[in-house]
């Protein structure tokens, strides 16, 4: 089968690009792959157009109502996809329109603050983690993995789609952010801190995590410095592992909607 006369051999090239953030803002469009993630994205209305692969169309016509969609061969699905194994399903969808810091702490009485989070699974598994345990927003500070990249985007299993999130500038920024909102900052050390299982976590805060090569960029000072207590011998956390313990103790999860 050819390639669908609407999407024709150029325009799906330049959709392969979307593994690069310069064509990801250039385009304003960002790549979600596989079934879990297409249909979370389709439940969040994030999807404006799928491509199926031969034989699949018919599936997720059904699940695509008013999104159009696209069947290609084999190959052309391989050539789309980020992922080494092609995937049966790949959406485009548009960028998240952009929202202000300060609208997402309006919002945000918990919030996650990524400091430099490099790592693209690792900020995807910090998104997954802070949205299942409560967390309402999430800033992103300079140095951090692209929240639109898809290696973010499948370890996050959707989560970004549902969280309000933005990005900051650095410490400056931050720090009149958080004097307008009233959020205490709280920033997790290996030693030296509270012991979480001590703390009665404040009314509003922003929680940061920090690149695992470098710590926090973020000054703690003013703010309440937190530490995971581990078993003797144990060195530390990796940073995902660290927030979920911090978060697994501090929050009430909300109530799973979903069986």
């Amino acid at each position: 089968m050819a390639t669908d006369p609407v999407i024709g051999r150029g325009r799906l090239k330049r959709l392969a690009r979307l593994d690069q953030g310069k064509v990801r803002r250039e385009l304003g469009l960002r790549l979600i792959e596989g079934k879990k993630l297409v249909d979370e994205a389709l439940a969040a209305g994030c999807v404006g157009e799928l491509f199926v692969r031969e034989g699949a169309k018919e599936a997720w016509q059904g699940r695509a109502a008013g999104v159009p969609v696209h069947v290609l061969p084999a190959h052309d699905m391989e050539l789309l996809c980020d992922v080494k194994t092609p995937q049966e399903v790949v959406a485009i969808g548009p960028l998240p329109e952009p929202v202000s810091a300060d609208s997402v702490l309006r919002f945000a009485e918990k919030a996650l603050l990524l400091d430099g989070v490099q790592d693209p699974g690792n900020v995807g598994a910090l998104a997954r983690t802070a949205a299942a345990l409560g967390v309402q927003g999430l800033l992103a500070g300079p140095g951090t993995a692209d929240l639109s990249s898809p290696k973010v985007l499948r370890a996050s299993a959707g989560s970004l789609f549902h969280l309000p999130q933005s990005a900051i500038s650095g410490p400056g920024e931050l720090s009149g952010l958080l004097d307008v909102s009233g959020h205490r900052l709280v920033v997790p050390v290996v030693t030296g801190g509270e012991d979480i299982r001590n703390v009665t976590p404040p009314p509003s805060w922003v929680l940061v995590a920090g690149s695992e090569a470098h710590g926090a960029r973020v000054s703690a000072e003013g703010g309440l410095k937190v530490t995971v207590p581990m078993a003797r011998g144990v060195e530390s956390l990796n940073v995902a592992a660290a927030v979920a313990a911090i978060l697994a103790r501090w929050l009430d999860p909300p109530t799973c909607a979903r069986p």
